[in-house]
């Protein structure tokens, strides 16, 4: 039995389509397990796709190749600890990109974020342009990481994948210590609902659901309700490092 032979230009134009599903992902700011599985597989295809597709164009081919080189090297190469305090200081930078973006539950991106997500992509933004700078695997890693393992604010609270670390309990931001907390550090409420981050100078950043955007909030704020309830410190246990 013969099968059927495609066509090159049908192919192509397969290549093409995953290209643009890629992009719609990419922007989508809601991102889903499967979504994520659906966009790691599409990138496999389009690089089987340009290897096929364009086997005869040897700077393609290459191209190809190196990228095969680079991802197997960030699996297999151990990388290096950063020094914690350098991480910090990204991790805020990152986090005050996103001011103004507008808040939507399940959020992950400039288009559309929520208060895990914010906390989280700082990190994930932190820790990949870092990486790639540096040419250190070890933090790829832990963005891909951070980005595969979707993460609610409740389950950062309690140590999800042991990425954070409790510190203490305080009765409300409004009344914390600032002499016992670090920028970098997040609060989460007691309740698991929401989680902030602090980010220097008495200012807390939130994707905050009430305001519908991210905020940042100098303390004290008697107005802002998250400021007024009681929640646990944690820090993300790669600060510990250096």
């Amino acid at each position: 039995m013969r099968f059927p032979k495609i066509k090159r230009w049908l192919l192509f134009l397969l290549w093409s389509w995953a290209w643009f599903l890629l992009i719609v992902l990419l922007i989508y700011p809601i991102s889903y397990g499967i979504f994520r599985l659906i966009t790691v597989l599409l990138c496999l295809y389009l690089w089987l796709g340009a290897l096929f597709l364009f086997w005869n164009k040897n700077s393609i081919r290459y191209l190809c190749f190196l990228l095969a080189l680079i991802v197997s090297g960030i699996i297999i190469l151990p990388g290096y600890q950063v020094d914690g305090s350098i991480l910090r200081q990204k991790y805020v930078q990152e986090l005050s990109y996103y001011e103004g973006s507008l808040y939507v539950w399940g959020g992950e991106n400039k288009f559309g974020i929520d208060c895990s997500g914010l906390v989280r992509r700082g990190l994930i933004n932190a820790n990949l342009k870092m990486g790639l700078l540096s040419f250190n695997s070890k933090l790829l890693r832990e963005a891909f990481l951070l980005w595969w393992y979707d993460a609610s604010a409740e389950a950062l609270g309690k140590e999800y994948r042991n990425w954070t670390k409790f510190l203490y309990k305080a009765p409300s931001i409004n009344e914390l210590d600032n002499s016992k907390i670090q920028t970098g550090d997040i609060a989460v409420t007691t309740d698991g609902l929401h989680i902030l981050a602090y980010i220097g100078n008495n200012v807390w950043i939130e994707a905050d659901p009430n305001y519908q955007k991210v905020i940042k909030v100098k303390v004290p704020d008697a107005s802002n309700i998250w400021f007024r309830v009681p929640v646990n410190i944690l820090e993300w246990r790669q600060f510990e490092t250096g």
